[in-house]
């Protein structure tokens, strides 16, 4: 079911025009309305399915997430009581690294490969291998990681030609989503990037990379800036979702540019730390440094609630996490000595690895649920602990948090303390939402800049600070992480997974 949030009392502002985000996520399609000044006035949001038709797989189905970002659109409108002349331009966000293949009559010819999907190891691997040297001159390192697009194409090129062949558009899913609301096709500098065929100093697609991966360059999109307006909303969008036909709709951004946007870390020297689905950790862009990421963050936590809730397909409710987490809370530090490592689908850093699997060390029958679940939290942290050591030779001692897991006190305080890095909260934790309405804003006229944007609707309201002795303490837990780490990784390898009909044999 969608879910809303509404406020009673609308500003100045509001009543003046808002703003419409639509943020496509791995795991939600959510609209959220904003003011002038950032702040949320409503809303809606609905929980489509990650599909696993196989080992090391992981799908979703684009028109699916069209339809609930048209219901979610709607459900909002309806909730808050907002008139359509108030919403002033629509702008989106959306996961990186999936793209949409379509035909030449915009029909849908298969599902988009998500981030988390590895099937296309052997081809990241042959790239690296044989063209190790081209990725370093283009992308500052010689490895093509399974997360990206290149290698999920190259896979569908050996895999399944006939429909390279067919395909028209190979598009971001944003774009697609996009695509269907204006009829324009285009895509941003963000999205681009996240396919690991975009060559930034030119500004547009690697022609060498393309070649490699075997796709024509006219299959994708052309690249503007993601604050172009892209055309106004067709008549069949707009009266599904309870608009005006001609709406301006902006490009928008991919999730990690408009998250960066919309935790304020563009235009201040912060280092953003996401934590959703999956995390990720990004240095500002003025200071030198790496990107990094896990594979599983808040799906680690997704996943043990619902195997402990015991609730079938129906999945884990809000009761059900709110009843653990409040559980986890009383657990002390180092969940009475169980110790996870949270790759569940593989693992994107600190080192790639598409065979990684998940352990849960330390069992023993003193444990009950609450541990279990205080163990997963730390050990998402304690992996966020491994991929932000890595990031820069100095040590930062602050990063602005925001995502779904920062909603949770607990969560947000483990992460502080097995980090030692104290996390800025910002008013508005769906970072990315926000970004993509300042896009929308700037493209509406609302602000002068994405800057302006920013000053105006980015504020910090909270902090979580590292206590020191519990920093100790994950210390030497996180001595015995690394070295469980070291050991078990030789053996991912040996273990079988879980076929698509069900079977696992060694």
């Amino acid at each position: 079911m969608g879910q809303a949030e509404t406020r009673p009392e609308p500003s100045r502002s509001e009543r003046d025009g808002l703003l419409l985000a639509i943020d496509i996520g791995t795991t939600t399609v959510r609209a959220i309305l904003f003011d002038a000044s950032g702040r949320r006035v409503g809303e809606a949001r609905y929980e489509p399915p990650v599909l696993t038709p196989g080992p090391y797989m992981a799908e979703v189905e684009p028109e699916l997430r069209y339809d609930l970002a048209l219901r979610a659109v709607n459900d909002c409108l309806q909730r808050t009581g907002v008139r359509p002349e108030q919403v002033l331009a629509i702008s989106l966000s959306g996961l990186q690294h999936a793209l949409v293949p379509i035909d030449d009559h915009g029909r849908v010819l298969d599902n988009a490969m998500l981030w988390m999907d590895q099937r296309c190891a052997p081809q990241a691997a042959w790239m690296t291998e044989t063209y190790g040297d081209l990725l370093d001159r283009l992308y500052g390192r010689a490895h093509m990681s399974t997360t990206m697009s290149a290698p999920k194409l190259r896979w569908l090129v050996e895999h399944r030609p006939e429909l390279v062949e067919q395909a028209r558009w190979f598009l971001p899913i944003k774009d697609y989503v996009r695509w269907r609301l204006t009829g324009q096709v285009a895509t941003d500098p963000g999205d681009a990037g996240g396919t690991g065929m975009y060559d930034g100093r030119q500004g547009d697609w690697a022609g060498p990379i393309l070649d490699i991966v075997g796709v024509s360059r006219d299959k994708l999109p052309p690249i503007v800036p993601p604050e172009t307006v892209a055309g106004g909303l067709l008549a069949k969008p707009a009266a599904a979702m309870g608009l005006l036909a001609g709406t301006p709709v902006v490009v928008g951004a991919g999730d990690v540019p408009a998250t960066r946007l919309g935790a304020g870390t563009t235009q201040n020297n912060l280092t953003c730390m996401y934590i959703g689905t999956a995390s990720w950790i990004a240095p500002p862009q003025r200071r030198k440094g790496r990107f990094g990421s896990t594979a599983t963050t808040g799906a680690a936590l997704k996943w043990v609630v619902d195997l402990l809730s015991g609730r079938g397909d129906e999945g884990a409710r809000s009761d059900d996490y709110a009843r653990y987490l409040e559980a986890a809370a009383q657990v002390p530090v180092g969940a009475c000595g169980l110790v996870f490592l949270p790759h569940l689908m593989g693992e994107r850093g600190p080192v790639s690895d598409p065979l990684a699997k998940g352990t849960l060390f330390g069992l023993t029958l003193a444990h009950h649920p609450a541990h279990v679940v205080r163990a997963v939290l730390e050990g998402c942290a304690l992996h966020l602990r491994s991929i932000y050591d890595q990031l820069t030779d100095e040590r930062l001692p602050e990063v602005v948090a925001v995502g779904g897991g920062v909603k949770s006190p607990i969560w947000r305080q483990i992460i502080a303390d097995a980090t030692g890095v104290a996390l800025i909260i910002p008013e508005e934790i769906e970072a990315g939402a926000l970004g993509v309405a300042i896009l929308a804003g700037v493209g509406a006229g609302v602000y002068g800049s994405v800057a302006d944007g920013v000053s105006q609707a980015v504020r910090y309201v909270d902090r979580a600070e590292p206590d020191g002795l519990a920093y100790e303490q994950y210390g030497r837990i996180y001595e015995v992480y690394a070295e469980l780490e070291e050991r078990v990784s030789p053996l991912y390898a040996r273990v079988p997974v879980l076929q698509g009909d069900g079977s696992c044999v060694w």
